[in-house]
């Protein structure tokens, strides 16, 4: 057979060499904008930071996020949202100096990886940005004006990990929106004090007391008024578009909290439960980033469990419920809170990835004392099992609610009964001691309504399931339980 002509061999090679370096170039860069991506930037960041070459090198981080970003997207739609953030990137490039990254880090933010020589540069930089930012932007027919916050964190090569100057630069950017947004702010040594910091609710099996899970609570003490409540600056966080990056770093400092708890105690395995907002979900860069946080704190998926409120999935749109899955496909559980205060019908429960409804504490005040709320109990628990849900009650305060709940076959509950929102150190002795004694429920007596067909074979067998679940941790796999009729 005669060879291949040469010019069809050396196209046959150009085509394999185009198709290796367009496939190299899909998983290095972001498809929107086209700059390196989240791993393109921490293997530079990496080796900047490892660089010993006798020279006193500094390393500037810069996070950049829109402000507002969300008002865009909703007035304006989703296509026109994704022409800010290119126009953004483009005019990032323009003020970043040679030998800068300027990297899609998530959602609407980019990171700037500035090689600097301790001489003020990575301020200059950051003020290139706000100005060139400033400018209109002409999407969709019409003149639009952004802005952006910064947050600038720097070290010195050798000095600290890649994450941690990562960490310390969106702890800047916190900063930066908190002052007023179109600002930059620079990470001090005051902003580490925690005026942000996270608390842990025990979550506890009623059968034994013991703990069996944690939810995360964001805190912010102010420097002026104190312990601020959440149903205040939570609010006011979704209001001004500091949501995410609360979320953001409540989620990262949970992961890396179990991560400490699990190497300080190996056999005592129990799951994490943080809070995420519809907007955070639905952010592009997401479920990216759930992923990078797992990988570098080391926490299993399944120890993990992500939780919304059920007003976000009243009428989740389609971005929503294809995130969703890609979370549970992780390996990551997914719960609905204050279960029964909206009106999600479960035909839609159905088609969605949760798998575990926490019962809202307004229905719990009234058990044992109020036939409407243990009657509603009873039905949420009922149709739960039915539907193979796990199911947490929130906010029991008192032994008869207790009682009442495991009369009912609810298997965990949370409260103030158990414990209050703790800080982390107080975790650790909680695992070697019920925080409940099992015993006394049999001491209070239990409503009519919880006896009988609500103590049937059935649910018995789904506490068992559960409990293994959620106790190995959840997602364990759970030994078969043998249904008798």
């Amino acid at each position: 057979m005669p060879a291949a002509p040469r010019h069809a061999a050396d196209a046959a090679a150009s085509y394999n060499l185009d198709s290796i370096e367009t496939l190299v170039y899909a998983a290095t860069h972001d498809v929107l904008t086209g700059l390196p991506n989240r791993g393109v930037l921490l293997d530079r960041l990496a080796r900047e930071l490892a660089r010993e070459d006798g020279v006193d090198r500094q390393v500037a981080v810069l996070f950049v996020d829109l402000d507002n970003f969300k008002l865009i997207n909703d007035s304006l739609g989703h296509e026109s949202g994704d022409e800010v953030l290119r126009e953004m990137s483009r005019r990032i490039r323009t003020c970043a100096c040679d030998g800068d990254t300027v990297s899609r880090f998530g959602g609407d933010e980019l990171v700037v990886l500035h090689p600097c020589a301790g001489d003020g540069s990575e301020n200059l930089l950051g003020e290139r940005i706000l100005a060139e930012m400033i400018r209109p932007i002409h999407v969709a027919g019409r003149e639009v004006v952004v802005s952006v916050s910064v947050g600038v964190a720097i070290c010195s090569c050798g000095a600290e990990p890649a994450e941690h100057l990562l960490r310390e630069a969106d702890t800047a950017l916190y900063a930066a929106k908190s002052r007023g947004r179109a600002r930059i702010a620079r990470f001090s040594e005051e902003l580490r004090e925690p005026q942000l910091y996270v608390d842990y609710q025990p979550q506890v099996d009623l059968g034994t007391g013991r703990l069996v899970g944690v939810e995360a609570l964001a805190r912010w003490r102010h420097p002026e008024r104190g312990l601020v409540s959440p149903t205040e600056f939570i609010p006011a966080a979704e209001d001004c578009g500091l949501i995410g990056e609360l979320e953001r770093q409540v989620l990262r400092t949970a992961c890396s909290q179990l991560a400490r708890w699990h190497q300080a105690s190996p056999a005592s395995r129990f799951t994490l439960t943080v809070n995420v907002s519809p907007r955070q979900i639905e952010a592009p860069g997401f479920v990216d980033e759930l992923r990078a946080i797992l990988d570098e704190t080391g926490v299993h998926p399944e120890s993990l469990c992500l939780e919304l409120a059920e007003s976000a999935l009243v009428n989740p749109d389609v971005d929503m419920v294809v995130a969703l899955k890609r979370i549970r496909a992780m390996g990551v559980y997914l719960a609905i809170d204050d279960f029964g205060t909206q009106h999600s019908s479960l035909a839609r429960l159905r088609g969605l990835p949760i798998e575990v409804l926490k019962i809202d504490r307004s229905f719990i005040d009234g058990l044992s004392t109020e036939p409407e709320d243990t009657a509603i109990v009873s039905s949420i628990l009922s149709l739960a099992f039915a539907m193979g849900k796990h199911v947490i009650a929130d906010g029991v305060e008192r032994p008869e609610q207790a009682a009442a709940l495991h009369g009912m076959g609810c298997a965990v509950a949370q409260g103030y009964l158990f414990g209050a929102p703790v800080a982390p150190e107080a975790i650790v002795p909680l695992l070697s001691r019920p925080l409940w004694q099992p015993q006394a429920l049999r001491r209070v007596p239990a409503a009519g309504v919880l006896g009988g067909e609500l103590r049937r074979r059935g649910h018995r067998s789904f506490i068992d399931e559960f409990l293994d679940h959620i106790g190995a941790p959840m997602g364990a796999k759970t030994r078969a339980v043998k249904r008798t009729s």
